[in-house]
């Protein structure tokens, strides 16, 4: 009952407005301009005048009949419409616009909200995924590694899920490094979709980390071919040069490496490191990182034995990992190394780190000592 007053008052309104829009339409003045014709015309002229009036004024009952006509068509279209469309909402569940973003929830109680309903709906591929998402964005590396490896058991074999899941780990990782547990998902993904283009963005990171600098061209070079987004094509070209210059080719295109900002970099040892008998395959990364930001280095240059101490690097733009975050672009970086007796740049307990150094761009000279 109450939905039928609803409709039938907002009809009538209508209708009314219509009416009266209707019997207006250009009446007032069309009146005027009789009566003052009538006035100002002689006597054989005005009896026209006078019937276009009487005209005119039957054309106000007129729209009466009209209005009614209108509503005979506009009230049952009403019903019908509100049948076909929204018969299965209950008047009191409809919302307006307005209401609806007077309802939406900050990012917080919306993000626990999908945490509740994921704990619920646990086999929710959709939502794990917008979970894992969420948690990137908030930098909660070890929420979105849970979040992707229960999609990526959902369905497996999925490369977008594959490539989101190896990145997720790099991320939680200390170093933010590829290599170790994030590379065999990134291999599957590529294995599954050969042409999917942040797999194999990231693998040529791999390689790169592996010193495999002609696969990482590679793979990169192919890459370029499929991309058509003139920002992107440069950001891989200037990968690619990268790789190029660790194999001392002319880069592409005529570029060449930026190296406006050049840190020198001295990294020591105390006697204990330099007393062992190190295993062949020990290696030393030495990394610049984002002051208090992310654990993705934003660049980083590995150093093979023999190590003649103290050993000393030069970091520039050309050992960016990513070319959008270059080493230029940061007013103050986070140094650092480690010595890994496995040769890998995932973290482990035998690790040996040294001290932490904070460099701006007029202190370009960054003293290390890595300590057992």
């Amino acid at each position: 009952m109450n939905e039928f007053l609803i409709y039938s008052s907002i009809t009538l309104f209508a209708l009314l407005l219509f009416h009266w829009w209707y019997k207006g339409v250009d009446l007032k003045a069309e009146k005027q301009w009789l009566l003052q014709q009538i006035k100002q015309a002689s006597e054989s002229e005005q009896p026209a005048y006078a019937k276009a009036l009487q005209n005119l004024d039957n054309q106000n009952s007129k729209s009466f009949s009209t209005t009614l006509w209108m509503a005979m068509m506009i009230a049952p279209a009403t019903f019908a419409i509100d049948y076909i469309w929204f018969q299965d909402i209950p008047l009191n569940e409809r919302v307006s616009i307005a209401d609806v973003q007077q309802e939406v929830p900050d990012l917080a109680t919306a993000i626990t909200q999908l945490e509740t309903k994921l704990a619920e709906q646990p086999n929710d591929l959709e939502g794990q995924m917008l979970y894992g998402s969420a948690m990137m964005q908030l930098q909660r590396y070890e929420n979105a590694v849970g979040a992707y490896r229960q999609a990526n058991e959902l369905e497996p074999n999925n490369p977008h899920i594959l490539t989101e899941l190896a990145e997720a780990i790099a991320f939680k990782n200390n170093t933010g490094s590829f290599l170790g547990e994030p590379e065999p998902f990134l291999q599957q993904a590529i294995k599954a979709n050969p042409k999917h283009q942040k797999a194999m963005w990231l693998q040529g990171i791999v390689f790169y980390e592996k010193f495999e600098y002609e696969s990482a061209e590679k793979i990169w070079s192919e890459l370029l071919e499929q991309v058509q987004s003139p920002k992107i094509r440069n950001t891989i070209t200037t990968q690619i040069n990268q790789a190029r210059a660790a194999l001392d080719k002319q880069p592409l295109g005529g570029q060449t490496n930026t190296n406006e900002i050049n840190y020198l970099v001295m990294i020591d040892a105390d006697d204990a490191i330099k007393a062992t008998d190190l295993p062949k395959e020990a290696r030393i990364f030495v990394y610049a990182k984002e002051l208090n930001g992310t654990p993705m280095p934003i660049a980083a240059v590995p150093i093979e034995q023999p190590f003649n101490w103290p050993l000393s690097v030069r970091l520039s733009d050309q050992h960016n990992l990513n070319p959008n975050r270059k080493l230029s672009s940061f007013a103050q970086l986070e140094f650092s190394a480690k010595l890994s007796l496995s040769g890998s740049a995932t973290s482990a307990n035998d690790d040996n780190n040294s001290n932490v150094v904070v460099g701006d761009q007029q202190s370009t000279n960054i003293q290390l000592k890595i300590s057992k």
